[in-house]
């Protein structure tokens, strides 16, 4: 595209015409020290959380008020969207959780629950026993498929659905509590020939102390086996040091989410036990900054689409467990809390991780940016001793407003000062800390009328007339599967509240899971309607939903798209 200069004093001197009236031209939009690229994208995200308790000792099961806190999206509260319970191998003991997972499911926004067993029961194995690894029979793999089903299906019962569940947590550690021992090979064989079995959720393979791809690797591997999960997960213990806390890309090859599904850190306990009720303790922060906030911006930008923090309520955690040796009161958020809740309040389940670019003024910030909602929002750790004053934000769209909340050494998720002037929005970062900025799009511009109008203003449709959406489509197959991430772009002028998208899909082509939208039938005529968070699509704005699904030869991409019975181009 040819670029025009215009010299600056005639810029700042010139007059312009509008209706025959002399106005002043607009200032000069300043120079961007955080730029958004909306058109190169990443991940689409799919939320932020914490574990509830998992062994006897570690607390009573959360309260409604503690669920509340941890799920809620409302002030003070922090929006965890993932909830990570475990499958005890004894089933009297599934309902433990199940009243705190109803609350998650039924207060929060999107909130989807991961269970992760930690050994199958002991009759099961080769050693006979809960603890210490041991392995799992060749002749109990199908009562193992059965036993998590009959967890998936028991929790159904009790109101919670179990969006995900995992094969094992931690096959490659074996400690003197519960634990079961695997190989990646061992792990691809029970998902290919049992897998099918776990009906009415998504499995999950790996879950390895280091996210050590030699978990999941066969299992992405085999054709059967891929089919079989959703997601490939991982821990973080050591996982910088083994290289892991990197991009994956055989998983993103085949539509495989990846999520980081544990980490826990609480180091700081030599510097006095009585730290951790203390908001302001300078050891507590700077390893909530420099460390857990730091591994969190490292896997969003290795394309990971969640992270799980260990437990949620826990004196080193986001709210306090009332422990007095440690100083917390028992369901009060802690810092760290409000640090977390910088991404899992405002980075939502279906936003898309997007591409943001730094002046040299903003080169010591470590930047993600997510697009979504009609929304931007932007994440920035500052973790040097000097504020960045005045930094100015741009996006593809004009901003209309902004919202800036610092969570810091001295300050809890607060909000502070941000202007917007010219479609551009101007905050000033503070020296250690993390800050989310979402902006929302303003209108599109239009030339003002050259007289007003004579008759009231019709009040918008909410459903676009013919040719006012556009679908683009991007699909990756493999042998017997395909992925296919579709964009619906409101074209025209009035807002889309509430929208089904209708489609044709090739023959021999079935659904086999989804995101960001629901999906009915599975194959040939199939409608996606939207879910809560992507409800609303503004002028100019987009969504992104997407499907898996089985072919059987045809992995051509749909056609006939229709969006609330309107043709799209």
């Amino acid at each position: 595209m040819r670029k025009f200069q215009i010299p600056l004093v005639a810029a700042a001197t010139a007059l312009a015409t509008v209706s025959g009236v002399l106005t002043a031209p607009p200032l000069l939009a300043a120079t961007p020290d955080i730029t958004v690229d909306t058109v190169s994208s990443y991940q689409t995200i799919d939320g932020f959380g914490a574990a509830t308790p998992i062994f006897g000792g570690s607390g009573s099961p959360w309260t409604t008020s503690e669920t509340q806190t941890l799920v809620g999206t409302g002030p003070g509260q922090l929006g965890l969207s993932i909830i990570r319970t475990v499958v005890s191998p004894v089933s009297s003991e599934w309902g433990l959780y199940a009243s705190s997972l109803q609350t998650a499911k039924s207060y929060g926004s999107d909130v989807r629950i991961l269970a992760s067993p930690w050994t199958a029961p002991a009759n099961f194995k080769t050693s006979n026993s809960r603890v210490n690894g041991g392995k799992l029979r060749t002749d109990y793999y199908d009562d193992y498929a059965n036993h998590l089903y009959g967890y998936v299906q028991y929790m159904k019962t009790q109101g919670v659905t179990i969006d995900v569940t995992s094969v094992q947590n931690e096959p490659d550690w074996h400690p003197d509590y519960d634990s079961m021992d695997w190989t990646g090979t061992e792990l691809r064989d029970w998902v290919r020939d049992q897998g099918a079995k776990v009906r009415d959720t998504r499995l999950m393979v790996g879950e390895s102390l280091r996210f050590n791809r030699a978990y999941s690797d066969p299992t992405l591997q085999d054709a059967t086996a891929r089919d079989n999960i959703g997601y490939v997960g991982g821990h973080l213990y050591d996982a910088e040091n083994s290289g892991n806390l990197s991009a994956y890309p055989l998983a993103t090859q085949y539509g495989k989410n990846q999520w980081m599904t544990e980490w826990n850190l609480h180091a700081a306990d030599g510097n006095g036990s009585n730290i951790w009720g203390n908001p302001s303790n300078a050891t507590v922060w700077n390893e909530t900054l420099d460390d857990v906030m730091r591994t969190v911006h490292r896997s969003m930008e290795s394309g990971w689409s969640a992270y799980i923090w260990w437990y949620g309520r826990r004196f080193y955690s986001f709210i306090g467990d009332g422990d007095a040796q440690y100083g917390t009161t028992k369901g009060a958020v802690l810092r760290r809390g409000q640090a977390f809740s910088q991404y899992s309040k405002y980075v939502r389940p279906g936003d898309r991780r997007v591409a943001v670019s730094k002046s040299s003024r903003t080169s010591s910030l470590e930047v993600t940016a997510y697009r979504g909602r009609g929304k931007t929002t932007l994440v920035i750790l500052n973790r040097s001793n000097n504020a960045v004053n005045n930094a100015v934000i741009q996006t593809p769209q004009s901003i209309s407003t902004a919202e800036h909340t610092v969570t810091s050494q001295t300050l809890g998720a607060a909000t502070q000062p941000a202007t917007v002037s010219d479609g551009q929005a101007t905050v000033t970062i503070p020296a250690r800390s993390i800050s989310t900025l979402t902006v929302n799009d303003g209108p599109a511009p239009t030339v003002p009328p050259t007289n007003p109008p004579t008759t009231p203003p019709t009040v918008p449709p909410t459903n676009p007339p013919t040719g006012t959406c556009q679908v683009t489509n991007s699909v990756s197959a493999w042998n017997t599967g395909l992925v296919d991430n579709i964009t619906i772009t409101n074209t025209g002028t009035s807002a889309i509240i509430g929208w089904s998208l209708s489609f044709t899909l090739a023959s021999g082509q079935t659904i086999t899971s989804g995101w960001n939208a629901t999906y009915s039938p599975t194959s040939a005529q199939v409608t996606a309607t939207n879910v809560s968070h992507n409800a609303s699509i503004p002028p100019g704005g987009s969504t992104t939903i997407g499907f898996q699904a089985s072919h059987s030869g045809n992995s051509a991409a749909p056609r006939g798209f229709t969006l609330n019975g309107a043709a799209c181009g």
